[in-house]
């Protein structure tokens, strides 16, 4: 079966690259590329990828955006349960020289589309679903529904420092959290200096009701925890493209493992 349904975002990705350090309140020569993006898209194409049956339940406009979505998650073989709107959201990253994201703008306000109506029409696909994924671009209001309407294991990625909290009333109600470090410190109120403080983010969100927590590191490692351990992993150095999307093939890998754990112990 393997079935997972991911609620959450698309967006068509614009990257700023600078040739050479870059001047702040300055025009700053270098090239500009797009991408497929959003968080949840972004978690969906790497489990199709993995062979995982995986939808999708995203917003799309009716542009030529969407055509592109569409064209591509049917190459990798996710499937798709479109909300549609006028415009397909965007993000915009601009790198520094080293390819670690500068600052951004996450342009997502289409997502509010994706209301109790859209959801409760998709109820059968969703309920089928062994397993649930959502990231945090949905309104506090949709994230309350979808907690107390289903029941299946959640999986939430926090998404950013501007998003985290809205997840703080909602803990005990998720199985599997990812955040990185900044996230973490965010919600949690612990100042990471050492690695006790990890053990002790990890603790505080575990005893208020998640079961899963996965702390990101950049090129330090990351961190997991759950009810009966805790470890930690360092990093592959590897050479960048560019950081954006990371955390989401990371969130993707432990999502699989997961369901790969729970069809071992069905048999």
């Amino acid at each position: 079966m393997n079935r997972v349904v991911v609620i959450g975002g698309t967006n068509i990705d614009i990257f700023a690259y600078p040739h050479q350090k870059i001047v702040m309140k300055d025009s700053n020569p270098g090239y500009i590329s797009t991408s497929l993006g959003g968080v949840g898209r972004n978690i969906s194409e790497n489990l199709a990828r993995l062979g995982l049956d995986v939808t999708l339940l995203t917003v799309l406009g009716r542009d030529e955006a969407a055509s592109w979505v569409k064209t591509e998650s049917k190459q990798v073989g996710l499937k798709l349960s479109i909300v549609e709107v006028d415009k397909t959201p965007s993000y915009i990253a601009i790198f520094d020289e080293f390819h670690e994201d500068l600052v951004s703008v996450a342009a997502m306000d289409q997502i509010d589309a994706l209301d109790k109506e859209e959801i409760m029409k998709r109820k059968n696909l969703i309920e089928n679903a062994e397993l649930l994924v959502m990231d945090t671009n949905l309104s506090n209001e949709m994230m309350d529904f979808v907690f107390n309407q289903f029941n299946q294991m959640i999986y939430v990625d926090a998404i950013s420092s501007q998003k985290v909290i809205k997840i703080k009333p909602f803990l005990s109600k998720i199985y599997g959290l990812k955040l990185n470090l900044l996230e973490a410190e965010l919600l949690t109120g612990i100042t990471y200096e050492k690695m006790d403080d990890l053990n002790q983010m990890g603790d505080m969100l575990l005893e208020r009701g998640v079961k899963e927590v996965f702390i990101t590191l950049g090129d330090q490692g990351a961190y997991y925890t759950n009810l009966r351990e805790a470890v930690f992993r360092n990093a592959i150095p590897v050479k960048i493209k560019n950081s954006t999307g990371a955390g989401d093939a990371f969130f993707a890998g432990a999502i699989y493992a997961k369901m790969h754990l729970l069809h071992q112990l069905n048999f």
